[in-house]
């Protein structure tokens, strides 16, 4: 009989079957619909066996040819099902739950499916056999080929239509499962001899295992939790279906500077071992010292964030402590994205333990949407640059200003700084904002009239981001020769905490823009470390004593002779001074009579847009 390649196909499939349920697996629900299609591709090959024994037996054994027909219609109605079963497996993970397009294409699915079965019962079917030519026929059978062609068919339409939203290892897979099936279903249509629709849907089963549900990339070789990218599908497939779960995360945190390979493995090990000691709930290790376990129910998973603290807390032989982030609900977050940036942003805090709530998470996503208001700001050019004037004691004018950075929605309100730069830092967003910033600058200098109105150099703000490479002149030389520029005009200001960040590199660039005649500015005295060693020998030629600074000299006895001390040795070291956050006139003329050399704050004026800074100038420099 013509069962060689059903049973070796059975064999395969038996194989496969046996793996998959014998491994590590989470409960998703592509692994579950994977199942049911293993299954329903199971029981069509043994119901093909089956059929092709009873049709011979029939042809030549007189056996009961209703007994026959009924398995025959049994095998191509489970051949409907697989192929049904196997578009519900491409389609569920790909097609919207909420768009109501949707759900009448899954309607009419399950109505086609179900009229279809419905037929295949009642219609009549026929068999032959002639030699190795075995197979049904008649009407049931036509609709049985008519169904699963379209099903397949379905399948491929809807890999190509969502390709763009699938890893390209799964497109590939799911268009060589159903192209194969395809391909066998018209070899043997030409070639009844060769019964290859089994073997080629077991075939695809087991490309459906490699490239997909194998476990491989799920797994943590060292500590056999579940990975990162485990993680990411877990979440992902809990938020498309609506299911609500709870999470704890454990960081280990080393005390001391060196911690050898021993102790951090040995650290990690245990660590995985008390999570898995839990209980059954699947526990991730989602970086080298971070792990987390996830619940259906709160409440146990307190309880079990307990236990494991309490059993860290009695490790005395590892000279660590450890940090907790728990999320009671996952439904605080609106889907997958924002839970994971939930995670990125709370994971390094310094408390020891972190309950998500409604403010964090609304803080969250007021973040974000900073981050969009920048990027959308960057790509619609409402980037503006404010400047506030230094008063020069020494001449009486206006010569020096500041550069500051404004966001102008576009229903005319302007942003202030102080709500987006510190998001723009952490994002990154802060390196294309100050070259934007840097650029305008430039093209505001080459126009010619603040030089006319007086201006002699513009300082402009520069992040520890901005000097984090090898070559800051990729944004400061390039647009001072774009725009024509004396490179005397530019004065960059740091801050204290900049210069401590990657010092090396720092003095590096700061040296070869010196060389092209930029100067620089320590900015913000007063506020960071002020170790005497980052004015010393920085190459700076001002120092900007910050207005939190300014202004305690006159509250504070201790500050004033500490400030002016400073003053008397700045001056020793050929320094200019800037007083910032000067509003009053008693202060300005305190400042004057301290020697400080430049003046700025509302007293004069506050950072004002492009055209009014112009007219300022032209009316303060008469």
């Amino acid at each position: 009989m013509n069962i060689e390649l059903q049973c070796c196909a059975l064999f395969i499939l038996f194989t496969i079957s046996v793996m998959f349920l014998r491994e590590k697996k989470l409960d998703l629900m592509n692994r579950r619909l994977f199942f049911r299609a293993i299954c329903a591709c199971f029981a069509c090959l043994i119901f093909d066996i089956l059929s092709i024994i009873l049709i011979n037996l029939s042809v030549y054994r007189d056996f009961p040819q209703s007994v026959t027909s009924i398995v025959c219609k049994i095998y191509i109605m489970l051949l409907v099902i697989q192929g049904y079963f196997g578009y519900v497996y491409a389609s569920t993970s790909l097609l919207p739950l909420d768009k109501s397009w949707a759900k009448n294409l899954k309607f009419a699915c399950h109505l086609i499916f179900g009229i279809g079965e419905l037929l295949m019962l009642v219609l009549p079917i026929g068999f032959t056999a002639d030699g190795r030519i075995v197979y049904s026929f008649g009407p049931s059978t036509t609709v049985a080929y008519l169904l699963s062609a379209i099903f397949i068919l379905m399948t491929i339409l809807t890999s190509i239509a969502y390709r763009k939203q699938m890893p390209g290892r799964r497109f590939v897979a799911m268009i060589l499962w159903q192209g194969i099936w395809l391909l066998a279903a018209a070899i043997q249509f030409m070639i009844p001899s060769l019964l290859l629709v089994g073997f080629a849907s077991a075939f695809g089963m087991v490309i459906l295992y490699i490239q997909l549900e194998n476990p491989s990339e799920y797994f943590d070789g060292s500590t056999g939790l579940f990975t990162t990218n485990a993680l990411s599908a877990y979440v992902h497939d809990k938020y498309k279906f609506g299911k609500q779960f709870s999470m704890f995360t454990a960081k280990i945190h080393f005390l001391i500077d060196y911690v050898d390979y021993n102790m951090e493995h040995d650290a990690v090990i245990r660590t995985a071992r008390a999570l898995v000691a839990l209980g059954s709930e699947p526990a991730f290790r989602i970086d080298d010292d971070t792990f987390c376990v996830v619940y259906d129910d709160k409440d146990r998973m307190f309880e079990r964030a307990a236990e494991i603290k309490r059993q860290k807390d009695n490790v005395k032989d590892i000279p660590a402590k450890g940090t907790y982030l728990l999320i009671p609900d996952s439904l605080q977050m609106s889907g997958p994205d924002e839970f994971f940036r939930f995670l990125h942003t709370y994971l390094d805090s310094e408390q020891e333990i972190l309950v998500a709530d409604e403010t964090m998470v609304g803080e969250l996503r007021e973040q974000t949407m900073t981050k969009e208001l920048i990027e959308d700001a960057l790509a619609n050019d409402r980037v503006e640059v404010f400047y506030q004037p230094f008063y020069n004691v020494g001449t009486s004018r206006f010569n020096v200003a500041e550069a500051l950075v404004r966001i102008r929605l576009e229903n005319g309100e302007i942003v202030p700084p102080g709500k987006f730069i510190p998001v723009a830092e952490e994002s990154g967003q802060i390196i294309p904002l100050g070259t934007r910033v840097f650029e305008k600058v430039c093209e505001f200098i080459a126009k010619g009239e603040a030089l006319k109105a007086g201006l002699e150099q513009i300082e402009i703000n520069v992040s520890a981001a901005q000097f984090n490479y090898e070559n800051p002149e990729k944004f400061v030389m390039e647009n001072i020769k774009k725009y024509a520029i004396d490179p005397g005009m530019i004065n960059l200001e740091i801050t204290e905490t900049a210069a401590a960040q990657n010092r090396e590199i720092m003095l590096s660039n700061m040296s070869r823009l010196i060389e092209n005649g930029v100067t620089f500015s320590l900015d913000d005295f007063g506020t960071g470390r002020s170790n005497i060693d980052y004015f010393v020998n920085m190459p700076v030629k001002t120092i900007k004593f910050d207005h939190s600074f300014t202004r305690g000299f006159f509250d504070n006895e201790k500050l004033r002779y500490v400030m002016t001390g400073m003053i008397d040795i700045f001056h020793m070291l050929n320094m200019s001074i800037v007083a910032e956050g000067i509003e009053t006139e008693e202060q300005m003329n305190v400042m004057k009579s301290m020697g400080v050399e430049y003046i700025q704050g509302y007293y004069y004026s506050k950072p004002v847009p492009e055209e009014e800074f112009l007219r300022f100038l032209r009316n303060g420099n008469k």
